[in-house]
């Protein structure tokens, strides 16, 4: 029953059903009161021929009638004929109208994902993908969820109505696709078995081979598959939940200061990253010149240069000084509100 509710919105049909159901009620009653006013009709007799005429099942006369009764009957049966075809055009108009609406529904989703790109692939939206929402939507980051149970959609839509879904199977090669996973910037492979992680992670490794993607892995021994299936990064819930009570117990407060949204409380200082674009406005400046923290709200932590500007090493610049160069392809790596992101994204596109 929640199945149906959740895919069909009946609320709109309610005024015709209950006028259908008036007129019905309404004709039944008089035809009883009719009937039942004829010599020799019981109030049973009167409201089974009532019955069987409305409804023009063709029994035969329950006691003779009078030519007035047969005239009265003829009109029943004319008020039945009209009954029917309320009833049929009803279920029919509510038959197409439903269908047309989940169609539309579905269309206006298909192009609001065709729209988006460089966004994340959240195959699985249990405990684990909700999670993950709550990051994206603190961070403004686009993504595209896909779930096969109605019922944790739901769940999606209350902690962020315009998500972006997809009812399916993640494992779904046609799911995938449809999730723009050759526009996607990276996949998390969240679904309940670790098998169908593998599988995921397989095939969208095939599907998009320069993609990010993180699996989760319920057991240690599945976390070696999973790299294998293509998993750039595999995290497991223990492990992950082992390292945060660990922080939380060495270095509380800066556990909290960095990362508070890590349990989804309220807002923190995050880390964020961006690669700095040939039509950047900020390309070719110093960090005086760009003034990222007078401009966005944001520190600059660090520059990954770009492989031009590697010399050895991981090619981090950390703690980079006023005087340090900003340059087409690098990678900053800022701290701070989640709101400034978007701006500060915004200025390095």
């Amino acid at each position: 029953m929640d199945l149906i509710r959740h895919l069909f919105d009946f609320s709109r049909f309610e005024g015709r059903l209950l006028g259908a159901v008036f007129f019905t009620v309404s004709l039944t009653i008089i035809g009883t009161t009719g009937f039942a006013l004829m010599p020799e009709y019981t109030l049973s007799d009167a409201f089974f021929m009532t019955v069987i005429t409305v409804s023009a099942v063709g029994y035969g006369e329950i006691q003779t009638l009078t030519d007035g009764g047969r005239v009265f009957a003829s009109l029943m049966i004319a008020g039945g004929i009209v009954t029917l075809a309320i009833w049929f055009a009803l279920i029919t108009a509510t038959l197409v109208e439903l269908d047309l609406t989940q169609t539309l529904k579905r269309r206006r989703m298909m192009k609001r994902i065709n729209d988006v790109d460089d966004h994340v692939i959240l195959c699985g939206v249990g405990r684990t993908g909700l999670a993950a929402i709550k990051r994206f939507v603190a961070r403004g980051t686009p993504y595209v969820a896909i779930e096969s149970d109605p019922a944790h959609l739901d769940d999606a839509r209350q902690l962020d109505p315009d998500a972006l879904v997809i009812v399916g199977d993640a494992t779904d090669d046609d799911s995938l696709r449809a999730a723009g996973i050759d526009r996607a910037q990276g996949l998390i492979a969240a679904l309940s078995a670790d098998t169908d992680n593998a599988f995921v992670c397989l095939a969208a490794r095939e599907l998009n081979p320069d993609l990010t993607i993180v699996g989760r892995a319920r057991a240690e021994e599945s976390v070696s598959k999973l790299r294998k299936a293509g998993a750039d990064r595999v995290v497991t819930p223990a492990a992950a939940g082992g390292i945060q009570l660990a922080s939380l117990v060495l270095r509380p407060d800066v556990t909290l200061f960095v990362d508070t949204q890590a349990a989804g409380d309220s807002m923190g200082l995050l880390l964020e990253q961006a690669s700095v674009s040939e039509s950047s406005e900020v390309a070719g400046l110093t960090l005086a010149e760009a003034k990222i923290p007078a401009r966005t709200g944001l520190l600059v932590v660090a520059i990954q240069r770009g492989e031009s500007g590697r010399e050895g090493g991981d090619g981090f610049v950390y703690n980079p000084a006023p005087e340090e160069r900003v340059r087409p392809g690098d990678l900053l790596v800022v701290l701070g509100p989640p709101p400034k992101f978007a701006e500060f994204r915004r200025l390095l596109s």
